[in-house]
């Protein structure tokens, strides 16, 4: 038996191929950022501007309320003590709000009664009560193409006359942009 060893010489670190390719990734990183970095100011500044315009998150019922793409008008807020076969709780009444949504963007644009909620005069916040009270004119879910619009009803269960309701709209779970609309 041999005492045979072989000896494997390494390449010098320099000489290897991924060597090269982290450092021209490195080299277009850093020339990339040199520069946009002038782009990047005159966008941040742009998009500065636009949020100053369009912060008003805030509206009382009858205005158009702007939020992205998608713009909310509150046209009626009925108060009903239910029917004959679905009525609310003791001390509660369905407030039943009549909306229009509009796609103002050039994108299509989702609609769902799951992104309203109802905030109440004691700081309560709920989702849409299920009833048969409106069933005719409730608002589903789909989509709006650029320029097309839905009107429907969604209903809420609140205390009898409670004066400080306020209709909550949020379209994303990702984000806490927020449209909050006065009800009268």
């Amino acid at each position: 038996m041999s005492n045979h060893s072989e000896v494997t010489e390494r390449k010098p670190i320099y000489k290897k191929w991924w060597f090269w390719l982290i450092i021209i990734i490195v080299i277009i990183g850093f020339a990339g950022a040199g520069s946009n970095k002038n782009d990047i100011t005159q966008t941040s500044s742009q998009t500065t501007q636009k949020q100053n315009v369009q912060e008003k998150t805030e509206y009382n019922q009858g205005e158009e309320a702007v939020l992205g793409n998608g713009a909310i008008t509150i046209n009626k807020v009925e108060r009903s003590q239910g029917d004959q076969y679905d009525k609310p709780k003791s001390g509660k009444e369905y407030v039943i709000v009549h909306l229009t949504i509009k796609n103002k963007g050039n994108e299509k644009l989702s609609y769902n009664p799951y992104y309203f909620k109802m905030q109440n005069s004691q700081g309560q916040q709920e989702s849409m009560t299920f009833t048969i009270v409106d069933q005719d004119t409730s608002l589903k879910s789909g989509e709006l193409i650029p320029g097309g619009k839905v009107s429907g009803t969604i209903a809420f269960e609140q205390s009898v006359g409670d004066t400080g309701l306020i209709l909550i709209y949020n379209d994303s779970i990702w984000s806490s942009k927020e449209l909050k609309i006065k009800l009268q």
